[in-house]
């Protein structure tokens, strides 16, 4: 309930801008206010529905885009700040542009270049989400509203037939899913082991339970192994203690969990398993691809038709993607393109790490903010072995708004809102 109060009393808030921008007089003050009025609920939205519907989430998020730049136009400045990674991200467009132009299917490479389009994320975040009060909002309705999503799909799948052939699958395919609950558990997770009051700790460990049930209900194998990362990289940074006890305690489920959990997890450590057979057959033929397409890639599309030209006769998948984010980046982009997003995940690493040793003496919601930041970027990455998830337009989206809350948590804390009386942004503290 405090949370629904905090976001009431932060929308009043913009209102009263409003208002006093309205006595103020001018068009231009009133309509820059009722942007950032708009942006606010906006982002809300966004995050609201990224668990829920794709649509909602980024139509939510193409009209946050469009009030930001209106507000950057009404000020007549930019309304966000150079981070270290910007120089990476435009290696990335580069080489992105690179592989359109050389692109075996130009016309598929032109609709999947719209995934550029999401990065704006990182900046959007950090610009508008400053204030602890809105980012406080933005993280508890996003834990919120999947626990609520996972309590409707942990009864799916107990309604079901269950098992493997059972699966659960949100409101996406399954390995989608499995990717958003994992990420989403690791924020909860690294909140409920913070040292945030023991109300804020109770809260956050709730909804983590229901998340990770469902995540288990998805025997998604890379995101498994994701939580698993990232709860290690949260122990490390919080108590490394935890560790044992956690390890020892995911051990003690899949060790006396249903068959059906047990079995799944066996297969990951089985060189012998038909499905991991069928990634090495993967694996030799987008490193054939590379081989013939080392400097630009095939381009960013689809790759049922070339796959086929690669397949390994013993293959039985036709696939459209190979199951690992390194390959597929080295098959649609080239070596140099494989690189340039290696240096940028890498970047984003160090980055992350060095804003949590930053805060160090910092609040406990900055801190965990980070770490939880960092523990979903690591889960990210080891599911991404498994699968092309950076290929996802639901789990991008999440991933660079954890980024933007990382650079977000940097800033040195405002006071109770974003903005100040006459409607204008404050400026931000320096980034570390």
């Amino acid at each position: 309930m405090r949370v629904w109060s905090e976001l009431i009393q932060t929308i009043n808030s913009s209102e009263t801008v409003v208002a006093k921008s309205d006595r103020a007089g001018t068009r231009r003050e009133r309509l820059d206010a009722f942007l950032g009025q708009a942006l606010l609920i906006l982002m809300i939205v966004f995050v609201a529905a990224l668990p829920v519907s794709i649509a909602v989430c980024q139509i939510a998020l193409g009209l946050a885009f469009f009030a930001w730049i209106g507000r950057m136009f009404l000020q007549r400045r930019l309304l966000l700040s150079r981070t270290p990674l910007d120089y990476f991200f435009l290696a990335y467009l580069a080489a992105e542009l690179i592989s359109l132009i050389f692109s075996q299917d130009r016309w598929t490479s032109v609709i999947f270049f719209r995934r550029m389009l999401l990065i704006p994320i990182v900046y959007l975040v950090p610009a508008n989400a400053r204030a602890e009060r809105l980012a406080k909002i933005l993280i508890a309705v996003l834990i919120g509203v999947m626990a609520v999503v996972a309590l409707w799909g942990i009864q799916k799948y107990l309604v079901g037939i269950g098992g493997l052939a059972g699966r659960l699958s949100l409101r996406q395919h399954y390995m989608t899913s499995g990717g958003l609950l994992m990420m989403v558990s690791l924020f909860s997770v690294a909140y409920a082991l913070s040292a945030a009051p023991r109300r804020i700790r109770l809260l956050a460990l709730l909804p983590a339970m229901f998340i990770l049930t469902a995540l288990v209900f998805t025997f998604t194998r890379s995101s498994w192994l994701g939580f698993l990362g990232g709860l290690i990289t949260i122990g490390v940074v919080e108590s490394r203690k935890f560790i044992f006890a956690a390890l020892l305690a995911v051990a003690l489920f899949f060790i006396f969990g249903p068959p059906s959990v047990r079995e799944r997890a066996s297969s990951i450590v089985d060189p012998h398993h038909p499905l991991n057979i069928e990634r090495t057959y993967m694996l030799r033929s987008g490193l054939e691809i590379i081989r013939d397409y080392p400097w630009t890639g095939v381009g960013d599309i689809d790759l049922g038709k070339i796959y086929l030209k690669y397949k390994s006769p013993q293959a039985r998948d036709a696939a459209g993607h190979l199951h690992n984010n390194l390959l597929m980046l080295g098959v649609t982009l080239g070596i140099p393109g494989l690189i340039v997003v290696a240096a940028l995940f890498v970047k984003i690493i160090a980055l992350e790490v060095s804003i949590v040793r930053g805060l160090a003496g910092a609040s406990w919601f900055p801190r965990s903010t980070a770490v939880a930041s960092l523990a979903c970027f690591i889960g990210f990455q080891i599911n991404g072995l498994f699968e092309w998830n950076f290929g996802d337009a639901e789990i991008a989206m999440l991933l660079w708004f954890t980024v933007g809350l990382a650079l977000a948590s940097a800033h040195k804390p405002l006071a109770d809102t974003t903005h100040q009386a006459d409607g204008r942004e404050q400026q931000p503290a320096n980034m570390p």
